[in-house]
């Protein structure tokens, strides 16, 4: 029991240690909660499909999470997609982030830049190129570019090759020392290596985007949209790899587009050019300003189901750029049925007030527990303070959000917890009056009053798992803290419970059944004299 109890609160030390707690809900921590139905002319309809609701959940989340949302929560019941964004504030901007219909791009590869540098590096390269800038004595607000393109205009044909180099720039920096050179190299690698933000991602401009690995490109403008693929599939081919072969529409605006798109990468031209090591050029396929793949494109012409889609991809990976060639970006169009901004302080008030009411329940159950089973209520708070430690642990690694329903779910729980006790205490009581030792009959005892516990509490796991299954919102996080609760009282129930009372049972409060809350007082004479000879003689 000890070493259990030990182990939970290492693990609690070393969780707020890291920095870890649970997440507040909307309810507690205020935010914006946004329901969101498909509209088709207007009307809301219902002529959709779970794959596109999915689809559309997952582009929603994608959007939030891009922005840095605390745990948001994003979910669908029926044909309603729910959106909660715990601690926003601007309705207006939420309803953008999530409404606006996202277009699936195919830009061209430009050039490939490899993985961001980090903020810490960004700042350590600022710093250098910064001082370049100082060693060199080049002005505020002039940039290398500057500096190269005066030196260009400058040049003369017929100049004595072996004269000695005068800067031809109006700042009189010398361009040919090294210096120059780091930091011209310094300001491009700053700029390029910046990702554009959503906002400035716009079909016509040239951008710097992302994949799902954080490989950065440069991409040149939007030559082909989703509006051109009809539909896409994953699937193996005859090597056994996973590709993606979507099929475009026939006529000027489908096949033809990506043609064109296609010869221009074929051909290796500037406005596609090949990477370093290749002869064609690459199209990179975009939703939501996030780079799904980019492809090398081997044709110079394609049938409009000829297409195939290869690259380093797993069955999940094609299948969710395939979902979103078909779909080309939100599957559906989405309107917004209900808004609202949700203030913590109704919440706060009542998870407050749900505190206060459950100490002053805990004080008064352990009041009775300790007048009515004595030391056996330690066991108990043992058991208890055990299981919460170990469930705020968990909490705080999976980043599992608090709501008042899940209070109202842990509350509940604890009644299960305290049940268990009972359950184990009054077996115990009726075997000991019955004439046995507390020592000869505590392990039988509790090894038949853990069945009855197993029994009891898989009644509650069905119940909160039926209901997480069939429910959204706070609903859902009802269950789940009840159910993850309730098997932490299984756990508890046998690596503490049972070992404190067998502990208790070998001590000597177990020659003293009155102070385990067993009374003796009451039974038949005979029984009485039964039961101190056979605690003295400790049978």
């Amino acid at each position: 029991m000890l070493v259990v109890m030990g182990i939970a609160l290492a693990l609690l030390i070393a969780t707020i240690a890291a920095g870890k707690s649970p997440k507040l809900g909307l309810d507690l921590q205020g935010g914006v909660s946004v329901n969101l139905q498909p509209v088709e002319d207007g009307e809301v309809t219902d002529d959709v499909t779970d794959e596109q609701i999915d689809q559309a959940i997952a582009i929603i989340r994608k959007r939030v999470d891009a922005v840095g949302v605390s745990e948001p929560e994003v979910s669908s019941q029926g044909n309603t997609i729910t959106v909660q964004i715990p601690g926003a504030t601007n309705q207006q901007e939420v309803l953008e982030l999530v409404g606006q219909t996202a277009e699936l791009r195919f830009r061209p590869v430009l050039s490939a830049i490899g993985p961001l540098p980090s903020e810490e590096e960004r700042q350590q390269l600022a710093d250098q190129t910064e001082q370049l800038r100082t060693d060199l004595g080049v002005p505020d607000g002039v940039t290398a570019q500057d500096v190269i393109d005066q030196e260009t205009a400058a040049l003369d044909p017929e100049a004595d090759p072996e004269a000695p180099i005068v800067p031809a720039n109006e700042w009189g920096i010398d361009v040919n020392d090294e210096r120059f050179a780091e930091w011209g190299q310094g300001e491009a690698t700053l700029a390029a290596a910046v990702a554009t933000p959503k906002a400035d991602d716009k079909a016509e401009l040239e951008v710097t985007l992302v994949d799902g690995e954080d490989n950065a490109y440069v991409l040149g403008p939007t030559i082909v949209t989703g509006q051109a693929v009809e539909t896409a599939t994953a699937g193996l081919n005859q090597a056994g790899l996973w590709t993606v072969q979507p099929t475009f529409k026939d006529g000027a605006d489908g096949i033809d587009l990506f043609n064109a798109a296609a010869a221009t990468c074929n051909a290796g031209q500037p406005l596609c050019p090949p990477a370093s090591g290749q002869t064609v050029g690459s199209l990179a396929i975009v939703l939501d300003s996030e780079i799904l793949t980019a492809p090398a494109i081997q044709q110079a012409s394609y049938g409009r189901d000829a297409v195939e889609i290869t690259g380093d991809f797993d069955q999940e990976s094609a299948q969710a750029v395939a979902v979103a060639l078909r779909y080309g970006s939100l599957p559906i169009e989405l309107e917004a049925q209900q808004a609202e901004t949700v203030s913590p302080t109704l919440g706060r008030g009542a998870l407050t007030a749900g505190i206060v009411a459950g100490l002053i329940g805990l004080t008064a159950v352990f009041a009775y527990l300790f007048l009515y089973y004595r030391m056996l209520a330690l066991i108990t708070l043992a058991s208890l303070a055990t299981s919460a430690t170990l469930l705020w642990v968990i909490m705080s690694w999976v980043g599992a959000t608090v709501t008042l329903a899940g209070v109202v779910g842990l509350v509940v729980s604890i009644g299960i917890a305290i049940d268990s006790s009972v359950v184990s205490f009054e077996g115990l009581k009726e075997d000991v009056r019955g004439g046995s030792t507390l020592r000869s009959v505590a392990s039988r005892s509790m090894s038949r009053s853990y069945s009855t516990i197993v029994k009891a509490d898989t009644s509650s796991l069905i119940g909160a798992a039926v209901l997480y299954w069939l429910s959204i919102g706070p609903v859902r996080g009802f269950a789940f803290y009840l159910g993850a609760a309730t098997l932490l009282d299984l756990f508890s129930a046998y690596f503490v419970l049972r070992p404190g009372v067998l502990a208790l049972s070998t001590s000597s409060f177990g020659r003293q059944p009155r102070k385990l809350g067993i009374p003796i007082d009451d039974l038949p004479e005979a029984t009485q004299q039964k039961v101190v000879l056979a605690t003295a003689k400790g049978a």
